[in-house]
């Protein structure tokens, strides 16, 4: 083995693909760049994040929400982040808050469970 592991792809089974894809889409306002059987592809920097629906063996349809996704964000940004979402309805785990180590964050949850923090650095 050489060099450093990086990540290419991030799969997120969801329970309701189109109500995931309007969220990712319409709400965090992420571009789908491919679609097909195994769900919806968006590209974030070098990483492909894919929602893919539940049912299969590597994804049953019984499991649960587990994921956080962290975005990076300037100061100014994060308030308006959060005014957003709660415009759109969008359930705020964690209002604008100071981070321990610097910098303020904002945690919210997508129609599955699933945990988007926006946070700024200290």
């Amino acid at each position: 083995m050489s060099g450093t592991l990086r990540l290419a792809r991030l799969d997120l089974p969801c329970r309701d693909l189109a109500r995931q894809r309007d969220f990712y889409t319409r709400i965090l306002g992420l571009k789908p760049v491919e679609e097909g059987p195994e769900g919806i592809c968006y590209g974030l920097g070098t990483v492909a994040f894919l929602l893919r629906p539940r049912g299969d063996a590597l994804f049953p349809s019984e499991g649960g929400p587990g994921l956080l996704l962290a975005f990076p964000v300037e100061e100014a940004e994060l308030d308006r982040w959060h005014r957003r979402v709660l415009t759109n309805r969008v359930a705020v785990l964690d209002p604008p808050r100071p981070l321990p180590m610097g910098g303020r964050a904002v945690r919210i949850s997508d129609p599955e469970g699933n945990v988007i923090e926006f946070y700024t650095e200290g």
